[in-house]
């Protein structure tokens, strides 16, 4: 059963499995403000929302580069050096987890 901490809204922002500072409230793991926040509802906290599309956008900008080196338009060479190791970091992450990375984008992301 969870322990809420609730933002200045009251909209839930964070559930524990015990009591702690600022998380002393037991909300049930049926309460709508608990679906809400595991749903990621937008209209909850528009914040949130937008640190998460940041995070899909960031994908997207790594995939786009990736897409126009292999393509030709631009050199990886011409990106500014600390872009140049942010991406190569990035692959080796990404390749550790998945192995070669042969396509940029993963099944479930195709349209």
């Amino acid at each position: 059963m969870p322990y809420a901490i609730r933002n200045s809204k009251g909209h839930i922002i964070a559930l524990l499995n015990e009591p702690a500072v600022g998380a002393d409230e037991f909300v049930s793991a049926d309460h709508p403000d608990v679906g809400a926040f595991l749903n990621h509802d937008e209209d909850l906290d528009p914040k949130f929302a937008l640190a998460e599309s940041d995070k899909e956008i960031a994908r997207v900008t790594e995939d786009l580069i990736h897409l126009l080196v292999a393509k030709n338009v631009i050199l990886f060479t011409e990106l500014p050096d600390p872009v140049q190791r942010k991406l190569l970091n990035r692959e080796k992450l990404r390749s550790s987890l998945h192995g070669a990375i042969d396509n940029f984008l993963d099944e479930d992301e195709y349209f």
